[in-house]
């Protein structure tokens, strides 16, 4: 069977040519291409831009519709103002949403969820204007007063949304002048380089028939002063030249075959000897690691079976709350030492995560507020144990609990098909004090030896080999707002072992 090298030994020198010419051509039409895509990649950037610019005056423009109809309603009581009402919001919360999936950013995640929360607060206003109405109570219009004046920040939030979106349009405009400079000296480049891949050409071809020469010289140099480990002689050309250069390696074979099998012999005895002692240490840290993963359950059971002697004791002694919170952490116990695989539905993720927050909400009181938003066609998707908790535990502690007035923590599981694939998105936010820039990269750099640190970048790394290049995680955190934890990924059902 005829192979590629031997095939490329015979062809011509003219053949040679036309294939590095064609080369040359390739990397030219290449780099073209890649231009011409960079900015189709550009255009669509701001087209995207200009869209998001479009909804967020849509929704400014919505939103003075509805108030409208809802003052038409109030004063007319009229079904088709009302029916217009309910059709708006529902337009506007649609566009939120959108909004919400299009603009990444952290100052525009933390403007839409001030911009959503304002909404439904002047929502709740008016519905309830509406409603006092309906019932003919006089007092209606104290609620539809009210919710116009929560309705003012809307507005505001949205100027604030306006302003985000023409700052991104700007950078988008920077990025595009420097890209343009960019393209203008990869031409340069382009030139310079096919100029010396050309003059590579002809000093290749030029060598071609005296390297070969010099090589078999040298080589028979070193032979004759006793240096018997000499490289093969390859010569590319089936002329004269690459004949005498395979006779010569003939001649050269049998005696370093010889050597090589004594070395051989030498090598695969102490490879057998380095095995022998790399079987011994193994064996003995098998022990060891065996030993220690027995000893680490003796404190995990022992504390468990207190437990449950405790709430015993708090059953017959009737303190409810007492026995409310030792059945909190012993099932937390019994979650942990039942567990032998690393991997659970999310489901039970999630059940376990409230049963932490109960325990820490007993703590703060009302300082702590906390809801938790399930999707049911995710809860049987596989994640990592305890990924959950120690986010949760970071929020709580190093951000709610430093402020005076408490706060609030939000679980949210959504699931949403993208290019045929079900994503599933968990976000964990917090109102608590936030981290600043310098402080959220120490964090994510996992270089900071501090429990959050160690926590986070434990979670991460078990989600990462878990999901590998269908998972993402981010964290974003703005300091004096709070703090957003995002893990999204290919949604599946319980499977293996990390």
């Amino acid at each position: 069977m005829t192979t590629f090298k031997d095939f490329w030994r015979r062809l011509s020198i003219k053949t040679k040519l036309l294939f590095y010419f064609f080369i040359v051509i390739a990397i030219i039409s290449f780099f073209n291409l890649y231009l011409n895509n960079n900015n189709y990649a550009i255009i669509d950037q701001f087209n995207g831009t200009m869209t998001n610019y479009y909804n967020i005056n849509r929704l400014l423009v919505f939103t003075n519709e509805n108030k409208h109809s809802v003052v038409r309603y109030l004063r007319e009581k009229t079904e088709e103002n009302k029916t217009t009402y309910e059709i708006k919001k529902n337009e506007i919360m649609l566009l939120i949403a959108e909004l919400e999936d299009e603009l990444v950013s952290i100052d525009a995640y933390f403007t839409i969820n001030a911009m959503r929360n304002s909404l439904e607060s002047t929502y709740e206003k008016w519905d309830q204007a509406i409603a006092e109405r309906d019932q003919n109570i006089p007092v209606y219009y104290n609620a539809y007063y009210e919710g116009e004046r929560i309705g003012a920040y809307t507005k505001t939030y949205i100027e604030a949304l306006l302003y985000i979106s023409l700052q991104e349009g700007n950078e988008l405009y920077k990025k595009l002048a420097e890209e343009a400079q960019i393209m203008r000296q990869i031409s340069i480049m382009l030139i310079v380089f096919s100029s010396l891949f050309a003059m590579f050409i002809g000093f290749l071809f030029i060598n071609s028939f005296i390297n070969p020469i010099k090589k078999l010289a040298d080589t028979s140099m070193r032979i004759s002063s006793g240096d018997l480990e000499v490289e093969e002689v390859t010569i590319a050309s089936k002329d004269e030249v690459g004949i005498l250069a395979d006779s010569f390696n003939k001649m050269s074979l049998s005696i370093q075959r010889y050597v090589s099998d004594l070395k051989e012999k030498v090598v695969i005895e102490k490879r057998l000897h380095e095995e022998e002692l790399e079987v011994v240490r193994m064996e003995q840290l098998l022990k060891a690691s065996q030993f220690e993963a027995l000893q680490s359950q003796i404190n995990p059971h022992f504390l468990f079976n207190t437990l449950n002697t405790i709430s015993r004791t708090a059953m017959f002694e009737e303190a409810e709350d007492t026995l409310k919170l030792i059945q909190a952490l012993s099932q937390l116990f019994r979650y942990k030492l039942r567990s032998q695989t690393s991997v659970i539905p999310l489901k039970e993720e999630l059940w376990m995560a409230k049963e932490y927050i109960y325990l820490q909400k007993s703590r703060f009181k009302e300082r702590l507020n906390y809801e938790i938003i399930e999707d049911e066609r995710s809860q049987m998707a596989s994640v990592p144990i305890f990924m959950l908790q120690p986010i949760i535990e970071n929020a709580i502690i190093h951000g709610i609990e430093h402020k005076v007035e408490g706060g609030r923590l939000r679980i949210k599981v959504t699931n949403r098909y993208s290019d045929g694939k079900e994503m599933i998105t968990i976000r964990i936010t917090d109102t608590g004090g936030g981290m600043s820039k310098k402080r959220l990269e120490e964090v994510l750099s996992f270089k900071d030896n501090s429990h959050r640190s160690i926590g986070i970048s434990n979670v991460y790394h078990r989600f990462m080999m878990m999901y590998s290049q269908q998972g993402t995680f981010k964290m974003m955190s703005k300091e004096g707002c709070g703090t957003c934890t995002e893990f999204k990924f290919e949604g599946n059902e319980l499977g293996g072992k990390i």
